[in-house]
């Protein structure tokens, strides 16, 4: 019996060690997904055969477009990626491409240069299909660069070994669909309008893609609705450190000039033009993120009269009746703010400055918070986290404050839970380099806030 239990035994043994061997030797066989060599991408395998240059050569209503591509190094650019790149086309048709003024006489002066900025804002590397896209925007990444721009590092970052320090700004689009309507950063570019090549996909549009050049300062001076918000943000400054500079007198012995102020006392009070300007291009490597994209919510002038200021000086009594700003000569630190202030980190801001922070790591790290009109709703944003990461604790994240509601078309948005009034969006994606602006006909106000 004993023998047979024996034999028995090494039989499973050796059935065992068969079965060992037989997956070893399929795991030797299988075939290993290897990934792509750097700046080549997994090679995509669609039903289409026709290449995108093939397809885009054979419409009739994209002959402008057609004749622009190959005046350009586009080519050169996209095998410079690796040899099985994909990449999708943006394709205004040739009435959109006229109404910007970008006839056949225009495009046969166009310097190569401009040509490929003009394509590369167009072109997104990789295959984006339609059926990735929805009523919320996804933002793809065009070809098309802004050497003197540096955003918050993500992809990688840029710097000769010194670590992650910022990634270079491409100019983005945001993508979606709505009523059939594809929507480039909030705008209708026409019906949909896709096809899909062995080498990536196009959208065919009957709109140009506008863009961004300024600043949202510069396009808040420059627009002539919002007099009252910008100037109640730079006199505010300008009287906080009025405020500073006086009580700190007697303790220096001097009279700090402004400038000496902001230098010595830089987080004391953000200027308001800190997130809305460019900051210097110094040597790239020691360089860190120099502009600050989000969405800003925009009162007109209207807006403050709506809300019972008539001038700017009223608001600056206001602030000056309820604020309560002085220099701590226990801390030796500028403390206290205005009334007004809290309203306008609200409008630019999205009331981060009433965010609870983390006693010991501060603010959690911010997300993003780039929307387009189409992004707007209360399904996609009603429990999005503005701040969340970084060293703060997961407890500290702080949550979209706003509540957002469509009806008849329009848009409105409200503090939550503040009881107050929806403020209407009167016009929606006011794009720029900083992200776009929506333009609101009232004032945000938290709750409990009283202007009277």
């Amino acid at each position: 019996m004993l023998m047979k239990m024996q034999q028995i035994n090494t039989i499973y043994r050796l059935a065992f060690m068969g079965l060992l061997m037989t997956l070893l030797f399929a795991a030797c066989k299988k075939t290993e997904f290897m990934p792509a060599a750097e700046g080549e991408q997994v090679p995509y395998k669609p039903d289409a055969t026709e290449s995108v240059t093939e397809i885009l050569g054979k419409n009739p209503d994209a002959t402008l477009f057609y004749t622009t591509w190959k005046k350009s190094s586009m080519e050169e650019k996209i095998k410079e990626k690796g040899g099985n790149t994909t990449y999708t086309l943006l394709v205004p048709n040739n009435a959109a491409m006229i109404a910007s003024g970008l006839t056949e006489a225009k495009i046969a002066q166009m310097p190569r240069a401009d040509v490929d900025s003009l394509l590369l804002f167009y072109t997104v590397l990789g295959m984006i299909s339609h059926d990735e896209l929805r009523d919320n925007s996804l933002p793809v990444k065009s070809m098309l660069m802004n050497p003197g721009l540096r955003v918050p590092f993500y992809e990688g970052g840029v710097g000769s070994g010194l670590g992650q320090r910022y990634d270079p700004y491409y100019y983005k689009h945001y993508l979606a669909i709505r009523d059939e309507q594809l929507l480039i950063n909030g705008k209708k570019t026409g019906k949909m309008k896709y096809q899909s090549a062995r080498n990536g996909a196009l959208y065919f549009l009957e709109q140009t893609v506008t863009k961004p050049t300024k600043t949202v300062l510069e396009a808040l001076e420059q627009d002539g609705r919002f007099t009252m918000f910008l100037e109640l943000q730079r006199l505010s400054d300008d009287a906080f450190v009025e405020v500073m500079v006086t009580q700190m007198e007697p303790l220096f012995g001097y009279k700090m000039s402004p400038e000496e102020y902001w230098q010595n006392f830089p987080d004391a009070r953000e200027p308001y033009t800190k997130k809305w300007l460019i900051g210097p291009t110094p040597n790239p490597d020691y360089a860190d993120p120099n502009i600050t994209i989000s969405t800003w919510f925009a009162p007109t002038d209207a807006a403050f009269k709506h809300a019972g200021f008539n001038s700017v000086a009223e608001m600056l009594q206001f602030n000056e009746t309820r604020g309560h700003v002085f220099f701590d000569e226990g801390t030796f630190q500028p403390t206290g703010g205005y009334p007004l202030d809290s309203i306008v980190n609200y409008h630019r801001d999205w009331g981060r400055f009433f965010a609870i922070q983390d006693p010991s790591y501060g603010l959690a790290y911010p997300n993003s918070t780039v929307f387009f009109s189409n992004d707007l709703t209360a399904d996609f944003l009603q429990d999005y986290y503005v701040n969340i990461g970084g060293n703060a604790q997961v407890q500290y994240a702080y949550k979209n404050p706003f509540a957002f509601t469509a009806s008849n078309g329009k848009l409105s948005m409200t503090i939550k839970e503040s009881g107050g009034t929806p403020v209407q969006i009167i016009e929606t994606d006011i794009n720029t380099l900083n992200g776009p602006i929506h333009v609101a006909d009232n004032l945000l106000l938290p709750k409990g806030f009283k202007l009277k």
